[in-house]
């Protein structure tokens, strides 16, 4: 392809090893077989070694293979981050069975949707979601087994894992093999849940072939700088792509990672002075608490090499915060999604501009192409970013119409992202096509009026979305939390807006000042649940 095609990166064909992914990572537990891997934060600091995992996951895939779990089978998991996660995701690997974990704080509304995708034959829950499944149960058009991760189970007759572990016997888990899968192309490893470019969860299928892709090409130090002496710290929740691809990377390099089950800001600075993680990742609202809270100034970050933020724009304001407060440590912005297995491109090391994706993972295309033409634009002209190669899902599961929508006949995955690349090839993420605000003609970016909110020092937090108007079509408006103490109005908000962006930038819908502002377990901004907010303020004037 020619660079007058305004295409960017190669496409290679890059040989793989024809094992599975769940082969690929037994391989793992026995090179680094007494090294710990999962050190758990919240839990006494229990730890589990490579030999512990190998162990417990070749006990729980005899179990469900006498189950009769076959290849192509669904297994799902529904709790929080815990070290049984691992367990279950890896047995599930080494038979052939297809790993969907699904987010803890859904709804029964939800649960019901995503289960109805997948249909797995085996829930593994915990306290918190046990209750829910067992209700949801009975109303299945097909039979499911329960398995608490928790020693207690509500239900008197539910089998446990613990039990399952300590009644299975095998003679020899190390000459455990894994189930042959044939062509690692066509086997899907895991179902995770995503809204893909509009609408409710989809179950983005991945192939063992597209995960060990990401894993051959991104644990190098032009993209994750993830090693054998690398301490991460995650409390990202594990259904999330962002920890599930930092959690498999870790696995396969003989790193080590310590857990929390949820983030408490407290707990997680009283774990960075303990363990002393080297690599940290995270999202934009973890950013901009490590920039603002009051404690982070009186707490240690040396031990930290490389933070990667992921999920939503960053802007270099808040990088340079975070600088000023915890010391002068690499900090990159990744960018992924998904459907592309997670990750496809980095800010590089010694980029001051965090914004400037230069780096793309070998044996990925991109481009950028015009929203209504489909035409592939020039240098410094936005449009949709579009994605082709190795990395690209197999398919939204069951839901070939989504697919069709996505990736279009040539292959390349529109990620319903708006961008565009510089004349040095560095991409830039401009907002999500979806959430642009429309006023007046012009397209508004929601993150960047929310990056010049967030440098404003009484600012801890803010979230931009349209308030329709008759008019002028939507009309940007701002909903802020303030930093503790401060006493600024929203007069002054906007007239801070205003000398830094231009008119149609303004927020010309108003300033609402909140408590909090709503947000999923990754630390998004729930922008419907915002509007909503905006909508009701709005209705009551």
């Amino acid at each position: 392809m020619g660079k007058q095609e305004k295409i960017y990166g190669y496409l290679i064909d890059q040989p793989l090893p024809d094992i599975s992914l769940g082969q690929s990572i037994m391989n793992k537990m026995h090179e680094y077989s007494d090294t710990v891997f999962l050190i758990d934060g919240c839990n006494n600091d229990y730890r589990l070694t490579y030999r512990d995992l190998l162990e417990k996951s070749v006990k729980l895939a005899k179990f469900m293979q006498r189950y009769g779990i076959k290849i192509g089978d669904r297994i799902a998991i529904v709790s929080e981050n815990r070290l049984e996660w691992l367990i279950a995701l890896c047995a599930t690997l080494y038979i052939g069975a297809i790993f969907a974990p699904y987010n803890p704080t859904y709804t029964e509304w939800e649960f019901r949707h995503v289960l109805n995708i997948s249909e797995p034959r085996i829930v593994f829950v915990s306290q918190r979601t046990e209750e829910t499944f067992t209700k949801l149960q009975p109303s299945l058009s097909w039979q499911i087994e329960l398995i608490e991760l928790d020693d207690k189970p509500f239900a008197a007759n539910m089998r446990t894992l613990t039990n399952i572990l300590n009644d299975e016997k095998v003679a020899d888990f190390l000459k455990y093999k894994t189930v042959n899968i044939g062509d690692i192309k066509k086997h899907p490893a895991v179902l995770l849940n995503s809204s893909g470019t509009t609408g409710l969860p989809k179950a983005v299928a991945l192939s063992h072939r597209n995960l060990l892709t990401l894993l051959l090409k991104v644990s190098k130090r032009d993209f994750l700088d993830i090693t054998q002496d690398t301490r991460s710290l995650i409390f990202l929740p594990f259904y999330h792509g962002f920890a599930f691809a930092t959690l498999l990377i870790s696995l396969t390099v003989g790193a080590n990672v310590m857990v929390m089950s949820n983030f408490q800001p407290e707990r997680f600075l009283k774990l960075v002075q303990k363990y002393k993680p080297t690599f940290l990742p995270i999202v934009p609202s973890i950013m901009t608490l490590l920039a603002k809270h009051p404690l982070v100034e009186r707490n240690d970050f040396r031990s930290l090499r490389e933070i990667l933020c992921g999920g939503s724009p960053l802007g270099k304001e808040l990088v340079d915060a975070v600088k000023a407060r915890i010391g002068d440590i690499y900090i990159r912005n990744g960018y992924g999604m998904t459907e592309l297995t997670v990750l496809t491109s980095v800010s590089a090391y010694e980029e001051s501009d965090v914004t400037a994706l230069h780096c793309i993972v070998p044996g990925l295309c991109s481009k950028i192409v015009d929203i209504e033409t489909q035409k592939t634009l020039d240098v410094d002209q936005v449009g949709e970013v579009c994605f082709k190669g190795d990395q690209i899902m197999m398919m939204y599961w069951n839901n070939p119409e989504a697919t069709k929508q996505t990736i279009d006949e040539d292959g390349w995955l529109h990620t319903g992202d708006l961008g565009y690349y510089n004349e040095h090839g560095a991409m830039y993420v401009v907002d999500r096509l979806k959430e642009l605000i429309k006023y007046n003609g012009y397209q508004v970016s929601p993150s960047e009026i929310e990056m010049v909110l967030l440098s404003h020092p009484a600012v801890r937090d803010a979230t931009v979305c349209g308030r329709p108007d008759p008019r002028s079509g939507e009309l940007p408006t701002a909903v802020i939390v303030k930093q503790p103490g401060a006493t600024v109005t929203a007069e002054n908000i906007m007239e801070f807006v205003k000398q830094k962006l231009s008119p149609h930038k303004w927020l010309r819908g108003g300033v609402q000042f909140v408590d909090a502002i709503p947000k999923n377990a990754t630390g998004k901004s729930l922008r419907r649940e915002v509007q909503l907010m905006i909508q009701a303020t709005v209705s009551k004037l």
